[in-house]
């Protein structure tokens, strides 16, 4: 199904007139208290109660069937048994009906029968041009028009767009917000099983509504993330949009025949190519809207630079520490920042980062203000962290103090907007509600109790800022088809599934990827030649097909310098002897290498965002260490300087213990060559170079491994679409 329409996506998203199908006198059930539920939330569009058995609802006449309701319809709540949806659906193929709210549960998330039924309903959906949100959804609210299709009470009003897979999280964060002033919704979706309408096919509407300055997401998984990658892309420059990701605990939950399809868990992929998308990643559920709101209504930050302003040294010291697990830098300031803030300090007060202001605003809180003013003027400052006990001073010292207090957060605010800096106050106060966070919320400055919570909205606006500066260089996750020609393939494999180092060398050669010398020896006599080609000792190793990890099956012999004909007999028994009906095409003979930075550069085939490249530090070690970084697939050379700026091994890279640096850019070179083989031969599934060796600025794969698809069979395309041809076959 191709992607909704702007006009039908607003008729769904902020309908005019909604039908509840399955509408019932009975006050308990659900049909009963959604026509309750708009009533008094106050929506102003027209409610029909749609039932065959009732006359009348709450005084409204209710009707057989959606097809016989006279006026328009824009949305229909559909709250009937899940074997009854379809003949809904089908009532609905003369009427102008836009979407469908879809809660019955026993669909995909059941069963065969289950998965069945929802081929069934997106069929007439399809055909009767009616979008799907769920099924198996808590339904939809649109907060600031009053429509509510869920039942929650008292849902806050914001500007926070929550598209949610768990509607018991989306009624805690619902709770989370009441307490909360600032970090109310404007909409709400339960994707649900997201058999219709998808996460990306949402972010339109909200980048467009006026109401919302944030979109957040729970995700456990998605039927199309290719397309929410792209449609995210243009949409976080102007939208900032926050995941949290469950199923963390998943990785590696497949076992695949590479390194890099073992390292490419849930989490570990998601995180990677929402960054790289400029979405913002957490990991707690209390980080979720606290992020989006800092997010959404602050500027984001120029660089990774922040000065901490404590009113004690205990929250100066966990506040640096804090901030380091960010990734993010405590600065030094300027000499003449210092100068100011000696002016107005005591002698005991520190006046480098972190500012310590040591007893020094205790009778006085415009204090603050005078220190917050000196540290945004300075140039080596990229964001304010204000941690301690701010807003809090009326309570704990002399409610004489509110007042200044007060001003001081006037100010302060002022100055945040006067700068465009970013500006964060965490304060053990927070819970009080004290008048000065009142309006410093007001004013879009975040108030947080937790420092942890704190610091990471900091880490998250340096990094949408990063994004924002350098959307236009990253990827724009498009793979065209008509880009593949996959002849390289046509030429040199004979087959799919995995093969032969040999085969995979040859296919990668042809598009420039950077491979040691090699030469394939079919007896023992060649072997001995291409040994003596070489200077120095060679790595002979068995080529075949149905053996991907040949050194554990002892098909790799290392520093051969003496008899290359006796060990090619020995690999070519070894192998046979692990397995008979292996086919051994020969034994492929190349130089030693003795210096260089191991690597592990791959690419695998994701089910949920499609081809995803890997580099890792390691060599055959890399799952041990598990450093490692990820990206979708067409990788720019941004991308690829990012993937390598991700690891933790940085001065591994940058020659430690006297070793020669490592050309990047050579690397680089290695990673945009091997996304653009796989763009051109996209029936690749995994594709492994490993080890690759870099040392200074000659970089090559010593060992190569390659699985791909059989011929005729594409990447999976819209879900939609494959839903529709299973639907068929059946």
């Amino acid at each position: 199904m191709s992607d909704v329409r702007d006009d039908q996506r607003q008729r769904i998203l902020d309908p005019d007139s909604v039908a509840v199908v399955g509408a019932s006198t009975d006050p308990q059930k659900r049909g009963h208290q959604a026509i309750v539920t708009l009533e008094e939330g106050g929506y102003e569009g027209d409610i029909y109660p749609v039932n065959p058995g009732a006359e009348e609802i709450r005084g409204r006449t209710v009707y057989d069937s959606v097809s016989a309701i006279p006026g328009p319809v824009d949305l229909a709540l559909v709250v009937v048994p899940a074997p009854v949806v379809p003949g809904v659906l089908e009532d609905c193929a003369d009427t102008d009906l836009a979407g469908a709210v879809v809660v019955a549960v026993g669909f995909g998330e059941t069963g065969e029968e289950g998965e069945a039924l929802e081929r069934r309903i997106v069929d007439l959906a399809r055909e009767h041009d009616v979008r799907l949100i769920g099924p198996n959804t808590s339904g939809m609210i649109n907060v600031h028009e009053g429509l509510n299709l869920v039942g929650a009470e008292n849902v806050p009003a914001g500007d926070i767009a929550l598209l949610c897979q768990s509607g018991n999280l989306a009624i805690a964060l619902f709770m989370e917000a009441m307490g909360v002033p600032g970090r109310g919704f404007s909409h709400y979706v339960g994707v649900g099983n997201e058999s219709d309408l998808r996460f990306d096919e949402y972010l339109p509407f909200y980048a467009a509504d006026d109401g919302t300055n944030a979109i957040t997401l729970y995700v456990e998984g998605m039927s199309d993330g290719r397309a929410f990658l792209q449609r995210a892309r243009e949409v976080t420059p102007d939208t900032p949009i926050v995941a949290l990701k469950g199923g963390r605990s998943a990785v590696g939950k497949e076992s695949t025949s590479s390194h890099t399809g073992s390292m490419a868990g849930d989490a570990a992929v998601a995180d990677a190519v929402f960054e790289q998308a400029g979405v913002v990643s957490v990991e707690r559920s209390d980080e979720l809207l606290p992020t989006a709101r800092a997010l959404g209504s602050l500027p984001a930050a120029d660089g990774e630079n922040v000065a901490i302003l404590a009113d004690g040294g205990g929250h100066a010291t966990l506040a640096a520490d804090a901030l380091a697990e960010q990734g993010l830098s405590v600065p030094d300031l300027t000499a003449e920042t210092q100068e100011r803030l000696r002016e107005v300090l005591p002698d005991a007060a520190s006046v480098v980062n972190p500012v310590d202001v040591a007893g020094g605003t205790d009778d006085d809180p415009s204090v603050f203000y005078d220190c917050a003013a000196a540290i945004a003027a300075d140039p080596n400052v990229d964001a304010l962290l204000l941690s301690g006990l701010f807003g809090g001073y009326g309570i704990r010292f002399s409610a004489s103090l509110a007042d200044p207090e007060l001003d001081a957060a006037h100010d302060i605010a002022g100055l945040a907007a006067e700068h465009d800096l970013p500006v964060v106050v965490q304060s053990a106060y927070e819970s009080a509600e004290p008048e000065a966070h009142a309006v410093l919320r007001e004013q879009g400055i975040p108030v947080l109790e937790s420092l942890e919570v704190a610091t990471r909205s900091l880490g998250a606006l340096a990094t949408y800022g990063d994004h924002c500066a350098r959307a236009d260089r990253k990827s724009d996750f498009r793979l065209e088809p008509g880009a593949a020609d996959d002849t390289t393939l046509d030429e040199v494999v004979d087959g799919d599934g995995d093969l032969s180092e040999h085969a995979a060398r040859e296919a990668l050669s042809r598009h420039d990827v950077p491979l040691s010398p090699s030469e394939l020896a079919t007896s023992a006599d060649e072997a001995t030649t291409a040994a003596d080609r070489f200077e120095g000792p060679v790595a002979m190793k068995v080529v075949s097909p149905d053996i991907v990890h040949k050194s554990d099956v002892g098909g790799v012999a290392l520093d051969v310098t003496d008899d290359p004909a006796g060990t090619y007999r020995d690999l070519v028994a070894a192998a046979h002897d692990h397995d008979p009906d292996a086919t051994v095409e020969g034994v492929l003979v190349s130089p030693m290498r003795e210096t260089g930075v191991e690597l592990v550069v791959g690419v695998v085939e994701d089910e949920q965002f499609g081809h995803v490249a890997m580099v890792g530090v390691g060599g055959v070690f890399v799952e041990v260490l598990e450093d490692v970084a990820f990206r979708a697939l067409p990788l720019t050379r941004a991308d690829a300087r990012d993937m390598l700026a991700d690891l933790d091994a940085q001065e591994l890279l940058d020659g430690a213990r006297g070793t020669e640096p490592v050309d990047r850019e050579a690397l680089v070179d290695l990673l945009v060559a091997v996304s653009g083989f796989v763009e051109a031969n996209p029936r690749v599934t995994e594709l492994d170079l490993n080890p690759a060796r870099a040392s200074g600025s000659d970089v090559e794969a010593l060992d190569a491994a390659m699985t791909v698809r059989p011929a005729g069979r594409e990447e999976s395309g819209d879900p939609a679409e494959q839903v529709s041809e299973e639907s068929a076959d059946d």
